[in-house]
């Protein structure tokens, strides 16, 4: 049974819902000091924070949800997670290759990096890619500098 603490992470993961990255974003996370977290996940996670892959109605609902977790609850870091073999960019980008989905992973997620640091300058915003090496998940920091 776990304790429950009534203080707020300062920490908002946002990925997408594949639960077969689930504990190791999570785990990731943990590992790099951030031992409580809030989570936002659903198809395509941070893809949903930009126009392109999400449409407007889901690019503001995503964004007002996060809003409320950074305003509500004091976020002060936010992680952005893609990941290899995204279904949800499968399915929005038809018949596009895996490298162009790649690239327009790591566009998507500087993107919502900038959009959110626009609106937020005190986050830190960390922007990740979850590969897949054998049966291990791996994790390459993909953040762009200011």
């Amino acid at each position: 049974m776990a304790r429950f603490d009534p203080s707020h992470p300062s920490t908002l993961a946002i990925y997408c819902s594949d639960g077969r990255f689930t504990h190791a974003v999570e785990d990731h996370c943990e590992d790099l000091g951030h031992e409580r977290i809030d989570t936002m996940t659903l198809p395509g996670g941070p893809a949903l924070l930009t126009t392109g892959p999400a449409d407007l109605s889901e690019a503001h609902v995503f964004a007002r949800a996060a809003e409320f977790l950074i305003e509500g609850h004091g976020i002060t870091h936010v992680f952005l997670f893609a990941h290899a073999g995204c279904g949800f960019y499968r399915a929005r980008c038809g018949r596009v290759g895996d490298e162009a989905i790649g690239r327009l992973q790591l566009e998507n997620l500087r993107a919502a990096r900038a959009g959110l640091r626009r609106h937020h300058p005190h986050l830190v915003v960390t922007c990740c890619y979850a590969g897949i090496d054998g049966e291990a998940v791996t994790f390459t920091d993909v953040t762009s500098a200011d």
